[in-house]
């Protein structure tokens, strides 16, 4: 049953990317849903709905039930990363009541609101559904498919640090383009069109896997002095806080630009012209990622220490939106084209809304 209190802790998990203070009370299902950081799964869906899109501009047709079936299983399969990744460093003893990732809210074992016991049963329901999912895929549709998921677990893996530690060397901000990429976008690809990837998709959905690459960066931008302190050298404390603000600011005015320009080159369709809207939204992330950190947030402020992340977010979330809106507007635009000049209309006016209020936020 959905009751008030799973309603709140979900729902505060989803808009502020922490666990709520207090979880007493609130069932086990709910705590470990809360603890996952929902705020992220938004990348997630965006990268499994392009696949779906780029799979119907390809063959013409979807089908729906496996689409929803792949989205669980990389939702899913995200979810558990965080917790993964969030008990390795809690282990490891990088996690600890100083660090950045207990300064934004509970943290799910330093603060014991998930045991061992919690995290082994949520691996093996989620290891089980995607095994299970991938194997039939695989087997049915192309053995990409199941080499794609191995790539995908094995990030994971390393990027908690088990075995080969990446997040330690730098790798783990280009491991997740391959993994929000050709392992997400690309494997829903396959599996949509019965086995199908022209090379020229790899190529349309990269600016986006690039912009999720950008919110790794953002938060590590966040954590920079204290992973500098503990000697874990992600990209930021490899090039340093100005080199990775102009990687960042780089990023972000390059990325709406390039997907308009591979788009409509590929799909010959001015509505593909709808993810340079997302310039609206760097206008003001910009004007973030260029600066450094400062030592308040804005009054309105709500996911402080979160800063360059959030913008970073931001930007991924609006070139994702954009470049759904624009390969479901090439798609049904000769049969439906005025249902698809009302998409066209509310993404317009949603993505204005938004970089107004990032921009009202910020000043």
């Amino acid at each position: 049953m959905i009751t008030s209190d799973r309603l709140k802790a979900l729902w505060h998990s989803f808009r502020y990317c922490r666990v709520p203070e207090n979880t007493a009370g609130i069932d086990k299902i709910t705590r470990i849903l809360a603890a996952s950081r929902l705020c992220v799964i938004p990348m997630t869906i965006y990268s499994v709905t392009i696949g779906a899109l780029l799979a119907l501009n390809t063959t013409g047709k979807i089908n729906y039930t496996l689409y929803l079936l792949i989205l669980t299983g990389f939702t899913l399969s995200h979810l558990l990363d965080n917790l993964v990744n969030d008990y390795y460093d809690f282990k490891r003893k990088i996690d600890n009541p100083g660090y950045f990732r207990a300064l934004y809210g509970p943290h799910p074992f330093i603060d014991s609101i998930l045991t061992t016991r919690d995290l082994k049963l949520v691996v093996l329901t989620v290891g089980l559904y995607d095994a299970l999912l991938t194997t039939y895929l695989a087997l049915t549709t192309s053995m990409w498919i199941g080499i794609l998921a191995l790539i995908g677990a094995l990030v994971i893996l390393t990027y908690a640090g088990i075995g080969f530690d990446v997040k330690r060397t730098g790798l783990g901000e280009i491991l997740v383009a391959v993994v929000w990429g050709p392992v997400m976008i690309g494997g829903t690809i396959l599996a949509l069109t019965g086995g199908e990837h022209p090379v020229h998709l790899l190529y349309i959905y990269t600016p986006y896997s690039l912009a999720v690459t950008l919110v790794l960066i953002g938060k590590h931008m966040d954590k920079y002095p204290h992973d500098k302190e503990k000697n874990i050298n992600t990209l930021p404390v490899k090039l340093g806080p100005g080199k990775t603000r102009v990687l960042s600011v780089a990023l972000a005015l390059t990325l709406p630009p390039a997907s308009f320009i591979i788009l409509y080159h590929y799909l010959q369709q001015p509505a593909t012209a709808i993810t340079l809207l997302t310039l609206l939204t760097v206008y003001p992330a910009v004007k973030i990622l260029a600066k450094p950190k400062p030592e308040e947030p804005p009054e309105k402020w709500t996911v402080w220490p979160l800063w360059y992340v959030a913008a970073s977010y931001a930007v991924m979330d609006s070139l994702g939106r954009t470049t759904i809106t624009a390969l479901l507007a090439t798609a049904i635009y000769g049969s439906h084209p005025v249902i698809t000049s009302i998409i066209l209309a509310i993404e317009a006016m949603w993505e204005t809304i938004v970089a107004y209020s990032l921009n009202k936020t910020i000043v």
